[in-house]
């Protein structure tokens, strides 16, 4: 099990708990620490002679979650590991997350596996956090599989990933979220992933997440911002590229990395238009801000 910490220190110790009472499963953790930016490196010391778990230590920040995982996943290979999986610094794990997962990707032969969550706010609120379904021909494209704090791989799989990121590290490193391009990466080969539709874990709500659950107005307003600066643009870009070096006989990859990286004509717009209204896997809102963006010219 890969965890990456940066400023945890408010709940690291709750974190590593509940992956530690983890039921019906034999886990190893390796822990990649950026610190010492705050107290989390002190956080993690009492678990530091633990038999399950190896801490690794960085004076420098990597500048984002996703590249600090590529790079706990380029340290660590799978070994004697049946299935790897990932985890945040602050969240709660279900007693019975791992076990579940390693049962739904034996029982429905998949590579990958990712579950909804209970998104939970620090004044007790709770909702849940619905993972979209079933996969589209070319949702893969466009979005990922839910949060990557829930993702469970086969040992096979994750061997091929890493192997990839290996040979592609400047490629994978302009990618915003290392679970779009783990699921991306799926896809393109043509492996089944498994979709949860049950939450596995309590996903906290706090000002320092990262992500954080979707659906309020003002979450929105920022995703507009944010796709209009470009910010979307780039990384289906540099997802569309990934797929193709990853899968450059895949003739829905080589179409559509085409149309993703080429000029922005209308012809461009109305396809993925007409993709995020037959298409996409999001819920009715998130999609609704992609139709919109991309009639804008801004996808």
């Amino acid at each position: 099990m890969l965890l990456a910490t940066c400023n945890g220190s408010r709940w690291i110790g709750e974190q590593l708990e509940t992956i530690l009472s983890q039921q019906g499963v034999d886990l190893r953790i390796a822990i990649r620490d950026e610190g010492p930016i705050d107290a989390t490196h002190h956080g993690l010391a009492r678990y530091a002679a633990h038999e399950r778990i190896n801490i690794v230590t960085v004076p420098i920040a990597s500048g984002s979650p996703a590249r600090s995982f590529l790079s706990l996943i380029s340290a660590n290979a799978a070994g004697t590991a049946d299935f790897v999986a990932f985890s945040d610094q602050d969240d709660l794990w279900n007693p019975d997350k791992l076990s579940r997962g390693c049962r739904m990707l034996e029982a429905k032969k998949a590579a990958g596996y990712s579950s909804a969550t209970t998104a939970a706010w620090e004044d007790g609120r709770q909702t849940l956090t619905e993972i979209s379904g079933p996969p589209t021909a070319a949702d893969f494209l466009f979005e990922g599989a839910g949060q990557g704090c829930t993702f469970v791989l086969t040992r096979e799989f994750y061997e091929r990933v890493r192997s990839f990121i290996a040979g592609h590290r400047e490629m994978t490193d302009s990618v915003h979220y290392h679970d779009w391009l783990i699921y991306a990466l799926a896809r393109s080969w043509d492996l089944p992933w498994c979709l949860d539709p049950e939450p596995s874990m309590r996903y906290r709500q706090h000002a320092g997440n990262h992500t954080g659950a979707r659906g309020s107005f003002r979450g929105v307003i920022k995703r507009l911002g944010m796709i209009r600066r470009g910010w979307y643009r780039t990384q289906l870009e540099a997802i569309a590229g990934i797929c193709s070096a990853a899968a450059p006989g895949n003739p829905l990859v080589r179409g559509w990395h085409h149309e993703l990286t080429g000029p922005r004509t209308w012809r461009r717009r109305l396809r993925i238009a007409r993709f995020c209204l037959h298409g996409a896997r999001r819920r009715r809102r998130d999609n609704a801000v992609a139709l919109f963006s991309a009639l804008c010219g801004w996808i």
